[in-house]
């Protein structure tokens, strides 16, 4: 019975199936029928108006079994692109860092072990040696196996531990017990060297070569000893320098000259600073020079291999400049250095650094090379400037004159060294002069006076004016072209030339000769159109009104003469006034810039400023009594009368000159200088004069008042103008 239910019902539910498939089936064909239809209609209808332009006809919706997958919907924001993978730290802690600290620390823990039993005889020197060279051959090996070589970091750790132990273990076996001697310790040296050089180029380990250059600085300051030769210790820094440059220069680290350069100057301080024992001053200036040159000639190997030289060049910077700190250390100490031992190795040191600037003159950074030089400029003047006053006071004044001309030649050279092309070696030629012609006038004027001090100036700008005859005539630039290596050269020649007349009198020779420079610089403007002639010579004329008018000293230059008027103040004062004047004549045009607009009334206001002090200086002058000039507004009824007189007579002429000149700026200028006048007159004037004086006083100034007043009334009245 119930097999019979089964059935019936599994008959059913067939038959209920059929029906429905078919039922489907029927819906599709007519789905497709209906289809067709459509599309056929659609062609017909193109045909008929294809002519005519038709609305787009809307098809109606298709099947949902004929439908396309929908596409997936834009991002509305573009692809994020893929962050940076963080850095693991926990990777490079636990790999690199500790490895590294292992490796240092356990050549540190043999150095010390092997120090404190060489202090306590547990062993013999034989064995110690023998015990050191076998650590450090293990440990270079290890590195070296294949098993070990896949950890790259760890190997790298015991390959340099290794080298640093052969280090120590060789200079430890030459220095403390005389086993091997100099030759073969720099044998050994060199095997090591070259096993580092060939470990470092094939595993690859830019760590190892780290460490074993500071455990290489390091070894001779763990096992120091007194000694006086410095081959040793520095022969063993040369070997380890260029052991760096080879590893640098196979594998591109380049940075690791920079560190040899720096741990080089530390060992020659320390070893100058007797860290290393007693020593012979005559072997520092080999010693500091030595390791200069050496870095040169790597920088210049580098160079002619086309290796990249930045690196190289900061080391040799490094090391040149070492030689400057260590003069400036030591210039005071005249107990071992003196000037003669100091002067050498500062130019010796400057002459290392132009050649460097020579060698590079392809370098990236270009104006890196002109601070190197300007700096070393900078840095012998004032080492010079220091021993200014032993060197002026020794037994040889020809030996220190001769220094000064050999220091000012150096870098008058500059250009034929380090390019011809460019600005920067002619203004440094430039600047040498003046620096350096101080130091000769000032000894000149000491130890060889004579009558013919106005040649010097002569003779310091014959350089410059070959500059400019080399920029002329080899490099064929035109003078109208305003080139600035023509007018930097040609501001040096000015500036010497303008030096002849108040060097050969001997007085107030940088004031007038910066007045002189000024007026000389806007006339050299027309020959040379560069710009900043007219610049500089702005700042030598407002420098020398500068120090006319508010430093005191320049009236205590020279003791007061008999002569009144006619006397050095009116020299010194009355030039710098007809320079300012001239100045402001000569400043045409073009005057694009502001400081160009200005430049005219500056320099006329710095005129009238000069000749109104020297007005009252020469009325001071007249009334002083002693050698030293004093100013006084009380006690002299005659004195007080003429500045009072002498300020309204000022006052009219800038009235006269600015109303002729149609300026107001001077008329205000006057009218201000009038009023001060007559508030001296009704508030000083009337109380201390006498009367003989009073009456003189005020009707002077009642004259020039009414004489201005009619003056202004008739030239610049409205009525005066219609008319």
């Amino acid at each position: 019975m119930e097999d019979t239910v089964g059935l019936l019902l599994m008959v059913t539910a067939a038959l209920v199936l059929s029906i429905i498939a078919l039922a489907k089936l029927a819906g599709l064909k007519a789905g497709i029928q209906e289809l067709k239809r459509t599309v056929a209609d659609l062609e017909t209808r193109g045909q008929a108006r294809a002519s005519e332009p038709a609305k787009t006809a809307v098809p109606p919706p298709l099947p949902e079994f004929l439908r396309p997958p929908p596409a997936p919907a834009p991002s509305a924001t573009a692809p994020k692109k893929s962050a940076a993978a963080p850095i693991n730290w926990e990777a490079f802690l636990g790999v690199k860092l500790f490895a590294w600290i292992g490796g240092f620390a356990f050549f540190l823990g043999v150095v010390f072990f092997v120090k404190y039993a060489f202090e306590n005889n547990w062993i013999t020197p034989v064995m110690r040696v023998v015990a050191g060279g076998a650590t450090g051959i293990v440990l270079i090996a290890l590195s070296v196996f294949p098993a070990i070589r896949r950890y790259r970091i760890p190997a790298q750790s015991l390959c340099a531990t290794g080298i640093l132990i052969l280090y120590a273990d060789i200079y430890g076996a030459y220095s403390f017990y005389r086993l091997i001697p100099l030759t073969s310790a720099s044998a050994l040296m060199w095997i090591v060297t070259a096993v580092a050089l060939f470990l470092a180029s094939w595993l690859n380990a830019q760590s190892a070569v780290i460490l074993g250059l500071i455990g290489g600085f390091l070894t001779p300051l763990l096992f120091r000893a007194g000694y006086t030769n410095p081959v040793s210790l520095f022969g063993y820094v040369a070997l380890l320098n260029f052991a760096v440059m080879g590893v640098s220069a196979v594998k591109r680290w380049h940075y690791l000259l920079l560190l040899a350069a720096l741990g080089s100057v530390l060992t020659e301080f320390i070893w100058a600073a007797h860290g290393f024992g007693p020593l012979q001053p005559a072997n520092t200036r080999i010693v500091f020079i030595g390791i200069e040159a050496q870095f040169l000639a790597i920088c210049l190997a580098y160079r002619a291999t086309k290796i990249e030289e930045n690196w190289s060049v900061g080391a040799t910077a490094l090391s040149g400049f070492a030689v400057f700190l260590f003069c400036l250390a030591n210039i005071e100490n005249t107990s071992r250095y003196h000037w003669e031992f100091l002067l050498p190795m500062v130019f010796l040191s400057s002459a290392g650094l132009i050649a460097l600037a020579s060698a590079v003159q392809s370098l990236k950074h270009r104006e890196i090379v002109a601070a190197m030089i300007a700096t070393s400029l900078v840095f012998s003047w004032i080492i010079e400037w220091m021993a200014f006053a032993r060197m002026a006071g020794s037994d040889q004044p020809g030996l220190v004159f001769a220094w000064y001309i050999v220091f000012f030649l150096l870098f008058a050279a500059t250009p034929y060294f380090c390019g011809a092309d460019r600005l920067w070696p002619w203004v440094i030629s430039a600047m040498a002069g003046p620096l350096q012609f101080w130091f000769c006038y000032q000894l000149m004027e000491t130890r060889f006076p004579n009558a013919y001090e106005g040649l010097l100036p002569v003779a310091f700008a014959l350089p410059a004016a070959g500059g400019l005859f080399y920029l002329v005539k080899k490099q064929k630039i035109a003078l109208a072209s305003g080139d600035s290596r023509l007018a930097s050269q040609g501001a040096a020649v000015l500036a010497f030339v303008s030096l002849i007349f108040p060097v050969q009198f001997e007085r107030e020779w940088i004031t007038l000769g910066w007045a002189i420079e000024g007026v000389a610089l806007i006339l050299l403007f027309r020959v040379i159109p560069n710009g900043r002639l007219r610049a500089a010579a702005l700042i030598v004329l407002c420098a020398a009104f500068i120090r006319l008018a508010f430093n005191p000293a320049v009236l205590e230059y020279h003791p007061r003469t008999r002569v009144a008027i006619l006397n050095w103040y009116l020299y010194a004062y009355g030039i710098a006034a007809v320079c300012f004047f001239l100045g402001a004549r000569w400043f045409d045009d073009p005057k694009q810039k502001q400081y160009e607009r200005a430049a005219g009334p500056l320099l006329y206001w710095l005129c009238g400023a000069t000749v109104f002090l020297l007005m009252n200086i020469e009325i001071a002058d007249y009334f002083s009594i002693g050698p030293t000039l004093t100013f006084s507004f009380s006690g002299n009824f005659a004195r007080d009368m003429t500045y009072t007189i002498a300020w309204s007579l000022f006052a009219f002429v800038l009235l006269v000159t600015g109303i002729t000149r149609n300026v107001r700026a001077v008329r205000l200028v006057g009218i201000g200088l009038l009023c001060a006048a007559f508030a001296k007159l009704f508030l000083h004037d009337l109380d201390s004069l006498n009367q003989l004086y009073r009456i003189g006083a005020f009707i002077t100034v009642a004259a020039i008042a009414i004489v201005a007043s009619f003056v202004y009334q008739r030239f610049l009245s409205p009525g005066a103008k219609k008319a």
